[in-house]
């Protein structure tokens, strides 16, 4: 009797694998209808409906799954979302082949460039200058070849010129930033000493006034409050 089980242990499994075939099959399917409505709609430069179409793609993502949180990277940048836009490329990389790691970092690198450009324009050089180190150390870890470039050019060309770019940013940020100066309010010793003598001598006439009962203490009731 003890065979039964077994028997359909083994009956079932087959038909387990199939349900999940078949869930990750409709799951790439779904992946795919989501993404290729995502191109549409970024084609025809709606960038907001691209994101929520990549970001639906995301949900139901099983294979490639670096391509629609990359897309949505785009989406996102191109409604200068600067640090949305980096996230996305942050995880795309993480996700990414190693084939696809100099272009996604490239990305990667512009989004933090042009949000650090942003805090520039809004007078935090601080924080600029915070963005475009990231964006280094973003290009630094990239390896880029000399294949053709989207827009021209190699891709170890578009990565040369990524990092002098910044550098040449962080440097100029360098240049025009000062570091806040220590509060001039700071108390002075000696006043403060002289602060200190002023108020004993206030509480030694308030113990005299409430011994001499000329003057409750505060509260009314001439108790000590000290």
């Amino acid at each position: 009797m003890t065979r039964h089980p077994r028997r359909l242990h083994w009956l079932l499994l087959p038909g387990l694998v199939a349900a999940a075939l078949v869930i990750a099959a409709g799951s790439l399917a779904l992946q795919l209808v989501f993404l290729s409505a995502g191109n549409s709609a970024w084609q025809a430069l709606d960038n907001a409906g691209a994101e929520r179409q990549y970001s639906r793609s995301m949900d139901f993502s099983v294979l490639n799954r670096w391509i629609p949180v990359h897309n949505r990277g785009v989406a996102r940048f191109e409604q200068s979302s600067w640090d949305a836009a980096a996230e996305d490329f942050r995880e795309a990389a993480s996700l990414a082949p190693e084939e696809r790691q100099c272009t996604v970092r490239l990305n990667w690198a512009l989004a933090l460039e042009r949000g650090a450009d942003a805090l520039r324009e809004a007078d935090d050089v601080a924080g600029a200058l915070v963005r475009y180190t990231q964006a280094e150390v973003v290009l630094a870890e990239a390896t880029c070849t000399d294949d053709p470039a989207p827009d021209g050019g190699t891709l170890s060309d578009a990565w040369s010129e990524a990092r002098q770019r910044v550098e040449a940013k962080k440097t100029e940020g360098n240049a025009t930033w000062t570091p806040p100066e220590e509060s001039s309010d700071a108390t002075d010793p000696s006043g403060e000493l002289d602060e200190r003598a002023r108020q004993a001598q206030e509480e030694r006439q308030r113990a005299q006034e409430q011994q001499t009962g000329d003057s409750p203490a505060e509260g009314g009731s001439g108790e000590r409050n000290w």
